[in-house]
């Protein structure tokens, strides 16, 4: 097999069995896919291509309450 007929098998192979899968599989094969593509790019530049909900820089700390603090009615 040369390297084109191979490359065709392939590709035809992956397309048969992507037609098998349900919409499920296709989306988890997708998100899979991306994470792979993105696990290559810096911090910086997933910051610089993420949506702002998603990533926050300015974080705050939680402060835990106290509760109620009693007055001394004098």
């Amino acid at each position: 097999m040369t390297p084109n007929e191979r490359e065709e098998f392939i590709f035809d192979l992956a397309q048969h069995k992507v037609k098998q899968l349900s919409d499920a599989g296709v989306f988890a094969m997708a998100v899979d896919q991306m994470c792979m593509l993105l696990a290559n790019e810096s911090e910086e530049r997933l910051i610089q291509i993420a949506p702002a909900n998603l990533y926050k820089q300015d974080k705050k700390k939680h402060i835990k309450a106290k509760g109620f603090k009693w007055l001394k009615l004098t």
